[in-house]
């Protein structure tokens, strides 16, 4: 697993830099991904860094909303760590307003970070991974992939698609060994949404939010040669809120 090379998007906070430091734990070359190179993302990288080695953990950045921008990310993350193994695609945007507020600008930009950029860097890394011996694809979904919330008609839209897009891709790629599962994370406890998980906490049968790292445990197995039987699935880790109605709008 050692020269296994992995790309994570919106690697710098949350559910990616979870899975970041998880795949980096498991021996993996990273790919470390972020929206732009501002100073505020170099705290998690120097840590990252400083635990796992330099040379392990490549910085790439860029906006996927930016139709060249997902092509660069893979491009440049195999021109630095020589291969692409695993891309995990977690940037995306929650647009929460109640439907009749939502304008063009919303729909348009939620279903081009969410869901167009996704698409690109499947595609890129895919024409990679077929040269090689396989790989594996994670597009990072919502619980809201199969179950709607009130004021989230775009945002769950959105994570519909990228599950669909997961399945039909696990379709087409199979030939070459490459394999596309879904992550549906519900209510996980991160600082963009630390207050909203306490207020869903009553929904959530087993009586707390998720962590990241639960959500980059899945992830690193779907990684992973253990999962390599595994694809075209979506894995819905909520806690059991998927099996009850949320009431609370977004």
């Amino acid at each position: 697993m050692a020269e296994r090379v992995a790309l994570v998007t919106g690697a710098n906070t949350g559910i990616g830099l979870a899975i970041a430091e998880r795949l980096l734990a498991d021996g993996w070359k990273l790919g470390y991904a972020t929206q732009d190179n501002e100073q505020k993302h170099e705290g998690p990288l120097a840590d990252l860094r400083q635990r796992y080695g330099k040379g392990r953990i490549h910085w790439v950045w860029g906006s996927i909303a930016e139709p060249d921008v997902p092509e660069r990310l893979v491009a440049e993350t195999v021109e630095a760590l020589g291969r692409l193994d695993a891309l995990v695609n977690n940037a995306g945007l929650s647009t929460a307003k109640p439907f009749l507020e939502l304008t063009i600008d919303d729909f348009d930009l939620t279903f081009d970070v969410d869901v167009r950029g996704s698409f690109l860097a499947a595609q890129a890394a895919a024409r990679r991974m077929k040269e090689q011996d396989g790989g594996s694809i994670v597009n990072i979904t919502s619980v809201h992939e199969h179950i709607p919330r009130a004021d989230f008609s775009v945002y769950a839209a959105a994570k519909a698609a990228l599950g669909m897009l997961s399945r039909n891709l696990a379709l087409e790629l199979a030939q070459f060994g490459i394999r596309v599962n879904s992550v549906a994370p519900g209510v996980i406890a991160t600082p963009r949404n630390e207050a909203d998980a306490e207020r869903l906490d009553p929904e959530v049968p087993l009586g707390r939010p998720g962590r990241p790292e639960e959500v980059a445990a899945l992830v690193a197995w779907l990684c992973s040669g253990e999962a390599s039987y595994v694809t075209g699935s979506s894995y819905v880790l909520d806690g059991g809120m998927s099996q009850q109605v949320v009431s609370i709008p977004a």
